[in-house]
């Protein structure tokens, strides 16, 4: 691949330079500031070419393992090799057997996985009561201390409490302990857990099994195609990432549709320096970024902006307590015609606090979910219990605070993949001593959990 170099005072005239050499379909690899004005590095490759090479590569490849398969066929022996059993063959034993049951109990348990995946995000929120200013906590040291106290506590018992479920459901099935001890290092629902292992033969071998648990999670696990039009609307708790995932779909919108059709408008006037911060990227990116103070002008800015192929909205952080809040967020999203609500669920927050952040969001009837700070939690399980049992699809997952490099369309197969391979890491983690007593694993997940982490700093961004 060769690359070629371009200087000029500012952006436009840089991007007019590589326009008139290379024509609208120039690749460009790199845009940053240099003494005197901007530098520009441009691929000479055509995506042409590179599709026209991957195409050549994949036909010559098809037509040597063809003609390997005939060699093969050709001088093999009559007797077909011994296939070995995999973790399809048993789910497809497992569902014979089970069609075969009197009164339609195989059918039944067969429509469970499908059950779950139906539909967008239905879950009814529970009922949160409105609180009054007065009943806000202050801003006393002593109270801030005491707030976090309990704050650990309720993690602690909610760990414990899920260890003791495994522990429970082990104790009634000895012959799936092994099974229950890697969903507990999954960190998974117990509830949900129960399910599967309903799904999943007991007379397999372990590896069999686990196997057999990662195809009916992806199966089971909602994920939807991210829209590339229309208007986005992110909401979320405080600390989140909407502002940093509204920056990376805006910069991936750009590197794939120009910067013509895209606008983003931000209602976030509470927290100090978000609009700064949207608008850095948008003289990065050379996109309009728009404000509204209040409904009536959020309102008013969005029918402008519609002709727009996509409109980035962000909102203010509103913590699932905050009842008056989120009545309020609901009001602007009811009042902006065909926008899309995605939840921003944080995959580093504990499993209960991300079910409670679904349920507050409810009311707002959100198409999905973007799931954000991969990259900072230690296991997986329950965000994507909450997504199953929810029901509320994926679209997008952020596993760092690269802008636009750390946001990738959703996929099941890789959410899942990357949760087992957590899974086995934290086994490896927790010793021998402790590998089949849950209650003394989610112990030492807490301990782990409580040791303060310093951030990561630091954003790179690439036009």
């Amino acid at each position: 691949m060769q690359v070629k170099k371009y200087r000029a005072a500012d952006s436009q005239q840089a991007m007019r330079m590589v326009r008139a050499a290379h024509g609208p379909d120039a690749v460009i690899l790199d845009f940053h500031t240099v003494d005197g004005g901007v530098e520009v590095v441009v691929s000479l490759d055509d995506n042409a070419e590179h599709s026209g090479l991957a195409s050549q590569i994949a036909v010559t490849e098809t037509a040597a393992q063809q003609m390997a398969r005939k060699i093969t066929q050709q001088f093999s022996p009559a007797v077909e090799p011994r296939r070995e059993r995999t973790a399809l063959d048993a789910l497809l034993d497992r569902q014979k057997k089970n069609a075969e049951l009197p009164g339609g109990q195989g059918i039944e348990r067969q429509n469970l996985g499908a059950s779950a995946t139906q539909g967008p995000a239905s879950h009814v929120a529970t009922e949160i009561p409105m609180q009054s200013p007065q009943l806000a906590w202050s801003q006393k040291d002593e109270l801030l201390t005491l707030k976090q106290e309990l704050s650990s506590m309720k993690s602690m018992l909610m760990d414990q409490l899920k260890g003791h479920n495994w522990q429970q459901a082990s104790f009634q099935a000895p012959e799936q302990r092994e099974l229950n001890s890697y969903l507990a290092s999954l960190d998974l629902d117990p509830s949900l857990g129960r399910r599967l292992c309903a799904e999943i033969p007991a007379d397999e071998n372990d590896t069999l099994q686990r196997e057999i648990l990662k195809m009916l999670l992806i199966k089971q696990l909602p994920v939807m195609t991210p829209p590339s039009s229309g208007a986005v609307c992110l909401v979320g708790p405080q600390g989140a990432g909407k502002t940093t995932t509204i920056a990376k779909i805006a910069a991936q919108h750009v590197l794939n549709h120009g910067r013509d059709s895209i606008a983003i408008l931000t209602t976030d006037v509470a927290r100090v320096g978000a609009q700064e911060q949207l608008r850095a990227y948008g003289r990065i990116l050379q996109i309009p970024v728009h404000t509204a103070g209040d409904l009536e002008e959020a309102v008013k800015t969005y029918r402008i902006l519609r002709k727009k192929q996509l409109v980035l909205i962000d909102t203010a952080g509103m913590s699932f307590r905050d009842s008056r809040g989120i009545s309020e967020l609901q009001q602007l999203t009811a009042a902006m015609q065909d926008v899309q609500v995605f939840v921003t669920v944080p995959a580093d927050a504990e499993a209960y606090v991300q079910s409670e952040i679904i349920d507050a969001y409810a009311p707002l009837a959100p198409q999905g979910a973007v799931v954000t700070r991969i990259d900072e939690a230690m296991r997986l399980g329950g965000v994507i219990s909450n997504l199953i049992q929810h029901r509320l699809p994926v679209a997008w997952c952020a596993n760092g605070p690269k802008v636009p490099q750390n946001l990738s369309a959703a996929d099941g197969a890789k959410l899942v993949n990357m949760a087992v391979r957590m899974a086995r890491a934290f086994e490896l983690k927790r010793g021998p001593d402790i590998e089949h007593r849950p209650e003394a694993a989610a112990a030492a997940d807490q301990k782990r959990n409580s040791t303060p982490i310093a951030a990561s700093g630091g954003l790179s961004l690439r036009v």
